[in-house]
């Protein structure tokens, strides 16, 4: 098969969070034999030097992007495209060049399908759908529902109107309808697109996310031989969840656990940490930025616990599966294990309530053996998490028909 796919970041081998995710699809899917195409925004140097999916693309096309937009610039896109302004911002927001690239390339070459992965670079597609032959599948993979996401940060207590949460939802549910199927990475995903447009339903595949086991392995000298007391937060702090991750486990948990546990070490590390957490940072607290591969994972091996404080937005945190395949036992918010279905007290401990949360971080570091067991657990559950396995499921859903699309006109 022919595949474009249309990220709303560049998908480096070396980057962490959701890209991650799109590389190991563009991977696997070449591996099989596929053929793939490519056009993202290059936000980075490291964006325009990468090489590591040229060998699975058959032609990349980078877009000189940026991440900020004057706020001028938001405000005429905004009347001339009349689409929500969170897509049209920068970071992924709406890019002309993007565009008249994939005009020029559907005009070149025929797709068997075209994949827009997170629900911001459905826009394309529901702009360009005229242009798209009936045969080609045009796919959204939503990693994030964006109307439940705000709703959840106004519960929260920012300032989001319902003006805007209207305006959103019926901008990103128009472009669900006229695309021929929706990825979603967890069932509970798939749930909430349904509960705002029951239509949905038979559109809907879950893909989960996946991990990389022959990478993300345990290490050779285990946590309990380093007799350290390592706690790990990681994510892309670009997006806000993973910021309000790591606010809710030092407000909530980090003073209970350093009482009982006084050379407790806290490391939030990601990519592009804001102010707001650098001016947490103390003693026994760090943040900084992420690296490459092999670091993300000597960080995995150097941690004894990690730890997923997560309250806000929708997915698949692979960052768990990663934590998990390297045997690291793992402390999450339910909304955090969506997509997992990790057994409680097993595989991992979930709760929602910070005093048990702190409660089970504290003994996971005061009691080897409890560790040794979470750990292996976790291991054993990562390793049914594969990225072969999620590509395999996505080749299914791309094989499912090839003739006419039905979408809505």
């Amino acid at each position: 098969m022919n595949i474009l796919f249309l990220p709303k970041l560049f998908p480096r081998a070396d980057i962490i969070g959701g890209p991650i995710l799109i590389y190991h699809r563009i991977k696997n899917l070449s591996s099989m034999g596929h053929r793939i195409m490519l056009i993202a925004p290059a936000y980075t140097e490291a964006d325009r030097k990468d090489k590591s999916l040229e060998h699975f693309c058959e032609k990349i096309i980078r877009i000189d992007s940026s991440r900020e937009r004057p706020r001028d610039e938001v405000e005429a896109l905004y009347k001339r495209l009349n689409r929500p302004k969170v897509f049209l911002t920068g970071d992924g927001g709406y890019d002309e060049k993007i565009e008249y690239a994939l005009k020029l390339t559907l005009k070149e070459k025929h797709f068997d399908a075209v994949i827009a992965e997170y629900a911001m670079m459905g826009q394309y597609i529901e702009a360009n759908r005229s242009l798209i032959p009936a045969d080609t599948m045009t796919v959204i993979s939503v990693h994030e529902c964006y109307t439940k996401a705000f709703k959840l940060r106004a519960a929260k207590g920012e300032d989001v109107s319902e003006d805007t949460i209207k305006e959103l939802f019926n901008y990103e549910f128009k472009m669900y309808d006229v695309a021929d199927r929706i990825l979603t990475l967890t069932r509970e995903d798939g749930d909430i697109l349904i509960s705002y447009a029951p239509g949905l339903k038979n559109k809907i595949r879950v893909v989960p996310h996946g991990v990389d086991t022959e990478f993300y392995t345990p290490p050779k000298k285990k946590s309990w031989e380093r007799n350290t007391k390592n706690i790990l937060y990681l994510g892309n702090f670009q997006h806000y969840p993973n910021v309000d991750a790591v606010k809710n486990f030092i407000t909530h948990c980090w003073d209970r656990i350093l009482r009982e546990v006084s050379d407790a070490k806290f490391y939030a590390i990601g990519f592009n940490p804001p102010r707001e957490l650098l001016n947490l940072r103390s003693e026994n607290i760090t943040v900084r930025e992420g690296g490459d591969d092999e670091n993300v994972r000597r960080l995995y091996w150097n941690s004894d616990v990690f730890v997923a404080p997560i309250e806000l937005g929708t997915g698949f945190r692979g960052k768990l599966l990663e934590a998990m395949a390297c045997g690291l036992p793992v402390v999450a918010t339910r909304l955090a294990t969506f997509g997992i279905n990790p057994i409680h007290g097993e595989d991992m401990f979930v709760t929602d309530d910070y005093n048990a949360f702190s409660e089970y971080v504290i003994m996971l570091l005061k009691d080897v053996e409890l560790r040794k067991k979470i750990g292996n657990n976790a291991l054993a559950l990562s390793r049914k998490f594969d990225h072969k396995y999620a590509a395999e499921k996505l080749e299914q859903v791309l094989k499912e028909r090839k003739g006419g699309n039905g979408r809505s006109n």
